[in-house]
């Protein structure tokens, strides 16, 4: 009774336009409420107890500083160089904008780590050169808002860390992990792309010369080391992910001294934008420890363990429900909110099935991403419908078709573990 009471306070109060932090501390406090925590001034210390003890963590530290160096790469002006040098590797291909969106996503989201920052980043631009060149508008929409989940998923981003904090995993294997199911997903973006786009009579480019891609790659090659510093420094233990994420952030002012590109004023508002989202993020974090704390008081964890289990005792079952779950709730809550509500409710259930913790830290984070392209809280449809000039229904349209690619992958993902596991378990060994 008592998780009902917190999701559906919580569900009710979402429903109706309370912001996620406010609903879900509501949730919890009737929930404490509900069981006798908040009969009096001194039981009722609990609550703020645990969301600064959800807090007092040194690894939250590197959240900030990844966030920040994503904004700083996006302040910088890396959008142009990107595509440039994508045109110029699959421009001349069958459907070669198309994939040069996908590429542009690879690149942009490796430096930036977020699935909006892309899409906010290079969407104007990569929708505009696809529409001069035959592709409707909607397509080109839809296609930036699906391939803008690869970056989060494939690079150092903040929904890895966050897991890697909540699940108790080193963070070098989620970064590792992440780089396999990447892959998969840009090689089903770029042949949905080939198979879908012979609709579209686009004309063909030729193909570059290589003296004009080494050049490309020297113009914007040192701005694609950022996600190979960073995982590199983690991963030979030159650096902890605290100091991996200040390595960015040199590393990212230092690019934007040499392009000659970095202001005063670029750097105040990514640093205004970091502390904004970072605010958000700890406090999602802090409530979300509190309501930890009530679940595990009322035993709801081992409840639904118990309730899991008496439906089935079949890992492979288990995760089909687990995806069909992920993809429901990205419907309607925004990814990181979700991962920190759900990792310590999961994580009894994941042990029990004798799951890997990391391949289960990505079929969570890839799914929960599915959500920001799904209608009808995706994020990022949101913001591609401002950008394109689109309306909300249009793009939702466009985007229906991309779910059979970007589905395919997480069951991949899902009942692949190798795909997810062979990296980490190659540079670092067994876990």
């Amino acid at each position: 009774m008592v998780a009902l009471t917190i999701f559906g306070v919580f569900l009710i109060l979402m429903l109706i336009g309370v912001p996620v932090i406010i609903a879900l501390a509501v949730g919890t406090l009737a929930a404490m409420a509900q069981i006798g925590l908040a009969d009096s001034l001194r039981t009722l210390y609990v609550f703020p107890l645990n969301i600064l003890e959800g807090i007092d963590s040194p690894a939250l530290l590197a959240i900030p500083f990844f966030i920040l160096a994503g904004h700083l790469m996006t302040a910088i002006g890396l959008t142009d160089r990107i595509f440039v040098l994508a045109n110029s590797l699959v421009g001349h291909l069958r459907a070669g904008l198309a994939q040069v969106n996908v590429v542009c996503s690879l690149f942009f989201g490796g430096v930036t780590g977020s699935a909006i920052a892309d899409v906010a980043g290079i969407g104007n631009l990569v929708i505009g050169q696809m529409e001069s060149r035959g592709y409707p508008r909607p397509f080109a929409a839809a296609l930036t808002v699906a391939s803008s989940v690869i970056g989060p998923t494939m690079w150092p981003s903040v929904p890895l860390l966050i897991y890697a904090f909540g699940a108790q995993v080193s963070v070098e294997r989620m970064f590792l992990a992440g780089i396999g199911p990447g892959i998969v997903l840009v090689l089903a973006l770029l042949a949905y792309n080939r198979i879908v786009a012979r609709r579209y009579n686009v004309p063909l480019t030729p193909r570059p010369p290589l003296g004009r891609i080494a050049g490309e790659f020297g113009r914007s090659g040192w701005a694609l080391l950022a996600p190979i510093i960073i995982i590199g420094a983690i991963t030979t233990g030159f650096a902890s992910p605290v100091e991996a994420g200040v390595i960015a952030c040199a590393y990212t002012l230092l690019l934007g001294i040499v392009y000659r590109s970095l202001s005063l004023a670029r750097v105040r508002h990514a640093m205004t934008e970091t502390v904004l989202l970072f605010g958000s993020v700890l406090m999602v974090i802090g409530v979300s420890a509190a309501m930890s704390w009530v679940l595990t008081y009322d035993q709801v964890p081992q409840k639904l363990a118990a309730g899991v289990l008496s439906l089935t005792d079949n890992k492979y079952l288990f995760l089909l429900i687990v995806v069909a779950f992920f993809l429901l709730i990205g419907t309607v809550l925004e990814n990181i909110p979700a991962m920190v509500i759900l990792i310590p409710i999961m994580m009894p259930l994941v042990d029990h099935f004798g799951i890997d913790r990391v391949h289960f830290g990505l079929i969570m984070v890839y799914g929960l991403l599915i959500g920001i392209v799904s209608p009808p809280v995706g994020v990022a449809l949101f913001i591609v419908t401002k950008i394109a000039d689109i309306t909300f229904e249009e793009v939702c349209q466009a985007i229906l078709p991309f779910f059979v690619p970007l589905i395919v992958v997480l069951f991949i993902i899902t009942y692949a573990p190798a795909v997810v596991l062979f990296i980490p378990n190659l540079l670092l060994g067994g876990a």
